[in-house]
């Protein structure tokens, strides 16, 4: 049994995820990414892809900070990764501060606002590796992506972050919300990557074997309702130990009892897991992403298929 302690533990899983993705050419820059043959499946394969999914959910962010806050704002960026949403948000023109424990991580967002060519416009962003409940300071919004659900007790997290905001400071995040996915999503999901196979444009065409009998098929269901619900395939290990250590119902109920609600919203339902999967020429497989795209917001919108994660707007009572 490991003796590691728990925060040293997820800072190491994170530092091993972001330098084997490094190395294999890997650039965290919405502006800069390039393609990269090690995502199999993930929407970082591509430059579109990337779009598609993080620069949409960039996009809501500017949203909420244009019509809830004001220019210049200071922002923490908490659990920041390898910084490409904070970059954004400093080529945005707001002032920056980003934090994270994984010290390879903050070091690759530092090498990377070196080679930042897009100035015009530009606030201010500093990376600090620093663990949250060190924070301090005042800042006119606290922003997290996809890092609130690392938290266990996310009740104290958003308290904690209540009380480095200044008067009506903004709270946003955009978190998973895996317990609302159903297994009727997942049947979606593989009827849209059957099809893809079937006509030659997913990665995998093991698949097919998959898609011949009715038990087979529903024990692909049930892989994919598994997959979206772990954010994993059975042979990859965990994002990090604390993965999913808050559910989106948890957060959203914790967030609605400490904060002045201003703006909730459905995040994407699957295609961060499948975009990645297609296979072909580009004119060909961006075509069939962006209508797969579109399929999907239509659908979240309409009630079709569940949202796998939420954003979150709120203010500092």
């Amino acid at each position: 049994m490991s003796h590691t302690p728990p925060l040293e533990a997820e800072a190491e899983a994170f530092n091993q995820r972001i330098t084997e993705r490094v190395q294999a050419g890997f650039i965290p820059d919405l502006r800069r990414v390039v393609k990269c043959d090690y995502f199999y499946k993930s929407f970082w394969r591509d430059p579109h892809f990337v779009d598609l999914y993080l620069g949409e959910t960039v996009r809501t962010f500017l949203t909420f900070l244009r019509q809830h806050g004001r220019p210049s704002m200071r922002i923490l960026d908490v659990g920041c990764g390898a910084g490409y949403v904070s970059l954004e948000l400093a080529r945005a023109g707001y002032q920056v501060t980003a934090i994270d424990i994984a010290g390879q991580a903050i070091e690759t967002a530092r090498r990377t606002l070196a080679e930042n060519t897009y100035t015009e416009g530009f606030g201010s962003l500093e990376y600090r590796v620093v663990s949250f409940d060190e924070m301090s300071g005042c800042f006119d919004a606290v922003l997290f992506s996809g890092a609130l659900h690392h938290f266990t007790n996310v009740a104290a997290t958003i308290r904690r972050a209540a009380g480095l905001l200044g008067a009506q400071g903004l709270f946003l995040c955009h978190e998973p919300s895996h317990d609302v996915w159903r297994a009727a999503d997942a049947a979606q999901v593989a009827l849209i990557r059957g099809l893809l196979v079937l006509s030659g444009c997913w990665y995998d065409q093991e698949l097919r074997q998959r898609l011949q009998t009715l038990a087979s098929f529903a024990a692909y269901v049930r892989e994919i309702h598994t997959e979206y619900v772990t954010e994993r395939d059975p042979h990859e290990r965990g994002q990090s130990p604390n993965d999913n250590a808050s559910s989106g119902t948890e957060i959203l109920q914790a967030l609605r009892s400490q904060l002045t609600e201003l703006d909730c919203r459905p995040g994407a339902s699957f295609i961060y897991r499948l975009l990645g999967g297609l296979r072909g020429e580009d004119k060909t497989i961006h075509a069939l992403a962006d209508f797969i795209t579109l399929f999907e917001r239509y659908s979240v919108e309409q009630g079709f298929l569940r949202p796998n994660s939420f954003f979150f707007a709120g203010r500092k009572p």
